[in-house]
């Protein structure tokens, strides 16, 4: 059995360009590097995320447009896409909050063994917490690297308030350790 490291949406989208580009999300990259540095040099795998939408999503009545595939928006970040060639590394595009929904993941925590999660990535309250929940309904045990976690800020939306709820609901309400260091 072992530990999967899942780095959620570090994408251009969230991080560099486009409506939902964040510099709280962009902040937190040094982190999320050092996460996947760590995994990789303890011989675990890593997973990354990708929101990836077709033109008119139903998630854009809730967001504006993001992430479509094929833009650049949809892409990992420069700093992270090099490593998707490594025989370790994982990709999941998914097209809703959780990463469990409607993919690949599922199979791959199977094939895997994955008995444990390191989670991290944006955003903390939607993406983040979602994948999360659907860990946690799967009894598996989840660590937020909150340090290489974060979300955005903007109008009815402050980042503190908010990181802070969704960090409390993910230790709180769905049983994950919150790991500071």
């Amino acid at each position: 059995m072992s530990e999967l490291l899942v780095v959620v949406d570090m994408q251009n989208g969230f991080l560099r360009e486009g409506n939902l580009a964040s510099d709280r999300c962009l902040a937190i990259l040094p982190a999320v590097q050092a996460e996947v540095k760590a995994a990789l040099a303890a011989g675990r795998r890593v997973l990354f995320t990708a929101d990836t939408h077709e033109v008119g999503d139903a998630e854009f009545a809730v967001f504006p447009e993001h992430c479509i595939r094929g833009s650049r928006e949809a892409e990992l970040v420069d700093e992270l896409s090099p490593l998707l060639a490594r025989d370790d590394v994982l990709l999941v595009r998914k097209r809703r909050y959780s990463a469990l929904f409607e993919s690949e993941m599922e199979g791959h925590l199977h094939r895997f063994g994955v008995d444990s999660v390191r989670i991290c990535g944006v955003c903390t309250d939607i993406c983040v917490l979602h994948t999360t929940a659907d860990l946690r309904n799967r009894d598996l045990p989840v660590t937020v690297a909150v340090r290489a976690t974060a979300t955005f800020d903007g109008p009815r939306h402050p980042a503190e308030a908010v990181q802070e709820f969704s960090l409390l609901h993910l230790q709180r309400v769905l049983g994950a350790k919150l790991d500071y260091g």
